[in-house]
């Protein structure tokens, strides 16, 4: 079955040829329909895991899932280990500094609110990475050696410092990177194999910054103040934030404190002053950080990996 064309259409065929073209033209370039292209496209759009930078031993990186329609469900585990995001589908990802090289698994399992799933994929290669031997003379014979009362003392106090590295849940508020907590000489490097007094110790787990005694100490992201100790052994006045879900920092030597356990401390608050408390040389800050357990080089942690 043939359709008739009317005689206007036969005498004047410019008109209906000029008006189904441009009709043609709104369907192809999406002005037509609207709200179905709209629909379609976003149908379409597949979820996709995004890092912040590369993540290698001792580091930290934030993942974001490009692409999740608003209200999914996240999950994740690297290397078989689960781990939390925040509600704005953002998570804190991290390398212990002893991870052996390989090729480590990032899983992520995205469910969308009509209840259809994505299993997002991604391999980490990891490298070997290589670290200093620093020697440190000069301490006091009684800071290393330490007798039976003094070794009780650190034990106990080293006890409560790692108890607040397994908290869990809280307000997570690392989303938007890290910042300094204080400007100055990096004077011990992280990972580094420690000789103290000519004796083999712990690799160091954090970063020294040398500056002069008093210089202020800021939060490197919100959190809550979960120790503030008073001239424990080794670390001396000791402060750890925990900023959720697993993620603290640790400030120690600390000339004085300036906050209170309890406190909710908002990026950038003063915490205290260089010092030297504790088992140290010189006037300096020992800068730690642990996520879900794994000790990451503070400097290696986005918003700050990118400034130095």
């Amino acid at each position: 079955m043939f359709m008739q064309i009317s005689p206007f259409s036969r005498s004047h065929p410019a008109p209906l040829v000029a008006a189904l073209l441009v009709t043609l033209s709104g369907f192809l370039s999406g002005a037509g329909w609207p709200q179905y292209a709209q629909a379609s496209q976003a149908a379409e759009e597949i979820p996709m895991l995004v890092l912040s930078g590369t993540l290698e031993a001792g580091s930290a990186v934030l993942l974001h899932v490009k692409g999740a329609p608003e209200g999914s469900r996240l999950k994740g585990k690297l290397n078989g280990h689960a781990f939390p995001f925040d509600d704005q589908g953002r998570a804190l990802i991290a390398l212990d500094m002893r991870t052996k090289p390989g090729n480590i698994p990032l899983r992520v399992t995205v469910t969308t609110p009509n209840g259809a799933k994505h299993r997002l994929a991604k391999t980490v290669s990891v490298k070997k990475r290589e670290y200093k031997v620093e020697r440190i003379d000069g301490l006091p014979k009684k800071k290393v050696s330490l007798n039976k009362e003094d070794l009780a003392r650190a034990k106990k106090e080293t006890a409560s410092i790692r108890a607040t590295y397994k908290l869990k849940g809280g307000h997570a508020a690392y989303g938007n990177g890290f910042q300094m907590p204080v400007e100055g000489r990096i004077s011990g490097v992280f990972g580094s194999q420690r000789i103290l007094n000519g004796k083999p110790r712990s690799p160091h787990s954090g970063v020294d910054i040398a500056a002069p005694k008093g210089t202020p100490i800021m939060t490197i992201a919100p959190g809550r103040v979960v120790l503030a100790g008073k001239d424990y052994f080794f670390t001396g006045n000791t402060i750890v934030i925990d900023h959720g879900d697993g993620v603290s920092s640790l400030y120690s030597h600390l000339n004085a404190i300036h906050v209170s356990e309890g406190n909710w401390a908002p990026e950038g608050t003063l915490i205290g002053e260089i010092g030297m408390t504790g088992r140290a040389t010189g006037p300096h800050l020992h800068w730690g950080v642990r996520v879900r357990g794994a000790r990451v080089d503070p400097l290696m942690l986005p918003g700050i990996r990118n400034r130095r």
